[in-house]
């Protein structure tokens, strides 16, 4: 079901409006529905806000402070879908990447699989090991600021960092998905197939870090 926000879940209106109006009227939905929602593997809040086959809208946090990372402190990733994003609150820092396999050396490749539905607290994440090392390149790095907008085209490799010194918030589109493998590059010495459960939490947990 999507959420009753008081503004229109569009891409055009979400890269034109004010900043601190979505900001507002997503801290008062928050507050007022207390919605559940899970900590993502990377350490932030994941709050979905609408879902069908075609698309999925999101409102990502990033408390300020250290970052509980589950399954693997690996960070360069795809997504089988389109993402835009826009920043409401705080700084982020998006690294797109060149991957590439290597015959020596390199990092392992792992891919990503779900045991139901990824929103469900109950649902078990997997990363498993696959027989393809890799190298990966930067190809930009770019900091976003408040108000500001990118793009990761589906099944490219990117990262994306925000600072713990900031609480960061993100209102995020994922669309028009490509059929095919979610990758992670993953770290030596973890074993061939990773297994964890997202940890559930209420919204009016952290809606207090968001400010206008």
């Amino acid at each position: 079901m999507r959420a009753n926000l008081g503004f229109p879940l569009s891409i055009e209106y979400i890269r034109s409006a004010p900043v601190d109006d979505l900001l507002n009227a997503l801290k008062a939905w928050l507050v007022r529905e207390n919605p559940n929602c899970l900590m993502h593997p990377h350490g932030f809040f994941v709050v979905p806000l609408d879902r069908t086959e075609s698309e999925d809208w999101r409102f990502h946090l990033w408390p300020e402070g250290p970052r509980i990372v589950a399954g693997m402190p690996a960070f360069i990733h795809t997504h089988d879908r389109h993402v835009e994003s826009r920043i409401l609150q705080g700084e982020l820092t998006n690294v797109d990447y060149q991957v590439a396999a290597v015959a020596k050396e390199g990092r392992p490749l792992y891919n990503v699989g779900y045991g139901g539905d990824r929103y469900t607290r109950s649902t078990s994440n997997f990363l498993y090991k696959t027989a393809t090392r890799v190298a990966a390149e930067i190809q930009n790095r770019k900091t976003l600021g408040k108000g500001e907008c990118y793009r990761v085209e589906r099944h490219a490799y990117h990262e994306a960092i925000a600072s713990e010194r900031l609480t960061t918030a993100t209102l995020v589109w994922m669309h028009s998905r490509l059929p095919g493998p979610v990758h992670v590059v993953g770290c030596d010495g973890y074993p061939v197939k990773i297994e964890f459960q997202r940890v559930e939490h209420r919204a009016q947990e952290f809606a207090g870090h968001i400010v206008t």
